[in-house]
């Protein structure tokens, strides 16, 4: 799914409902310089869901003549805030809208008395323009998303010096080292929000926090100290496909090496499961470390997953403590390997 990039107009609320004109554009053509408000301004209200969707509008996505109908988008967000552009958060798996889905969703908020209670507070700042509901349902409703994802950034990141274009456009996002660091940030918050809704007891949900944290941290150790972000065995390098996966297995670890980035390496989810099963491992040959597949598994199902026999795992950027940790918890993985399979032979 391609990433985009968007300008909505500044709010001191948090997105929640419009704030006023503070802040807001001095471009007389601007949609929020006209009216006073913009429709984005009700973008982070997450009380008010259809079939467990949030509907939404984005200035930038124009579905009037259909042409953006149907498209898919992750879209992060910025505003204008003192001359300066802050990316404040994103949203996965946007979906724009045709006009009859928007219709359907002005009919189910008027009905509901959602769109009274916007035009209220809308009245509370002595916004007089067009009544809601006699605004077109594509004016106020384009875009459509789960409420979980939408992600609002912890801090704003200035963005200024990325985009040189203000206006509110549809824009790649040209920052993927930027992208992924919030993804694995806010998926681990998404995450934690998750175990502290289950009905687990106090006891069950602080084991399971701490595991949680533990795993994003082990996975930032991991990535640090090989410095890399792909598989090392496939060398794919899709983000959500990776999997930080530990040597020395969890269960047997002390809570230093549960936390080590040399006890682990980055593997695809496929690889990670023959790994952890010990059904491969890296092996020392000649100073190096060769990939090694159990006898058991068919080479042909093998190649059709990407895992090529004897392909080597690079160890030369590690330094020498590094190293060693490494060496002592792959000699313990290929035992566990060796005590169960038998080795590929040519």
């Amino acid at each position: 799914m391609d990433n985009k990039i968007t300008r909505i107009c500044w709010n001191s609320h948090h997105w929640a409902f419009p704030s006023g004109m503070e802040g807001k554009s001095q471009d007389k053509e601007s949609l929020e310089n006209n009216q006073g408000y913009s429709f984005e301004e009700w973008l982070g209200e997450q009380s008010k869901q259809i079939d467990g969707f949030k509907y939404a509008f984005l200035p930038a996505i124009d579905t009037q003549n259909n042409r953006l109908k149907g498209n898919k988008w992750n879209i992060w967000l910025y505003t204008l805030k003192d001359n300066r552009k802050l990316c404040v958060g994103y949203i996965k798996r946007v979906q724009c809208l045709a006009e009859k889905d928007a219709q359907a969703t002005l009919d189910t908020y008027q009905a509901e008395g959602w769109l009274d209670e916007m035009q209220g507070q809308l009245n509370e700042l002595n916004i007089n323009t067009v009544p809601l509901k006699e605004t077109p349902a594509l004016s106020i409703f384009n875009i459509k998303f789960k409420p979980k994802d939408l992600i609002w950034f912890k801090e704003p990141k200035d963005i200024s010096h990325h985009y040189a274009n203000h206006r509110y456009v549809l824009m790649d996002l040209v920052d993927p080292d930027f992208k992924e660091e919030h993804l694995l940030e806010d998926d681990l918050s998404f995450d934690l929000t998750h175990i502290l809704e289950t009905s687990h007891t106090v006891n069950d949900k602080i084991e399971a926090v701490n595991n949680r944290i533990g795993q994003g941290i082990f996975r930032r150790n991991v990535i640090d100290l090989w410095q890399s972000e792909h598989c090392a065995v496939t060398l794919v390098d899709i983000a959500c496909m990776l999997t930080a996966t530990h040597i020395k297995s969890w269960e047997l670890c002390s809570e230093e090496e549960k936390l080590d980035g040399a006890n682990g390496l980055m593997l695809c989810a496929h690889v990670s499961q023959l790994f952890s099963n010990h059904l491969a491992t890296f092996s020392p040959k000649n100073g190096r470390y060769i990939l090694e597949v159990s006898a058991n598994i068919d080479p042909m199902q093998l190649k059709g997953l990407g895992i090529e026999k004897e392909t080597m795992l690079s160890t030369a950027h590690l330094d020498f403590d590094s190293l060693e940790r490494f060496k002592r918890y792959i000699q313990e993985h290929n035992n566990k390997f060796i005590e169960t399979n038998t080795f590929y032979h040519d």
